[in-house]
């Protein structure tokens, strides 16, 4: 009897210290995880301040080189001027289709509600 007693004994001496250990462990995990999304998260804020640091330091070099360009060919701000004014056109006038197209509806709608 004695024997078993010893067993049981042990048995619950090892579940409590398996118990014990892998709560610490489970714990240093969370710590871990918790570290690592915070380190991730730092890291993907920094990609981005990098990209939009980038882009506009890009973006200004773009424009300088565009007005150097436009210094030296006045003709092509000219050209750009032209296409501005006729994407505005283009504009306008897809506009006025698409208002008559809309009127259209809406006498084919009260037409066919007068017939009926």
């Amino acid at each position: 009897m004695d024997l078993i007693k010893t067993l049981a004994y042990a048995g619950l001496g090892l579940a409590k210290q398996t118990n014990d250990k892998m709560k610490t462990q489970f714990d240093e995990f969370v710590e871990v995880g918790k570290k690592s999304d915070i380190e991730g998260k730092n890291l993907v804020g920094d990609f981005f301040k990098t990209v939009d640091t980038t882009r506009e330091e890009f973006e200004s070099q773009i424009s300088k080189n565009k007005n150097k360009i436009e210094e030296r060919f006045p003709f092509i701000k000219d050209f750009e001027d032209r296409i501005n004014e006729l994407s505005k056109i283009k504009k306008e006038e897809e506009n006025e289709v698409s208002s008559k197209e809309n009127e259209t509806v809406d006498t084919t709608i009260i037409s066919e509600e007068e017939t009926k």
